[in-house]
């Protein structure tokens, strides 16, 4: 049975989630139907891709932040500033 939804599998889902090639799976998720297994593969591709999103705007704020930082020391004021 689908560990999600519960739908039961059929004999060609259960040779599609044997276990072949010294121990590696087939199937990425072979307790989940075709159906969820889409969906969670989705989903974990859009979490991969918000993460790097999240990473690049982290990125860019610390990129602007060191700018205003050196912009703001280079005045001529900024040798008595610390």
């Amino acid at each position: 049975m689908c560990a999600d939804c519960g739908q039961k599998f059929s004999a060609d889902r259960w040779t599609a989630v044997d276990v072949r090639d010294w121990g590696r799976l087939r199937e990425s998720h072979p307790h989940l139907c075709d159906d969820c297994q889409s969906r969670a593969v989705a989903a974990e591709k859009q979490a991969e891709a918000d993460e790097r999103e999240r990473q690049e705007q982290e990125r860019l704020r610390q990129e602007t932040e060191a700018e205003q930082a050196a912009r703001k020391a280079s005045g001529w004021l900024g040798r008595w500033r610390s």
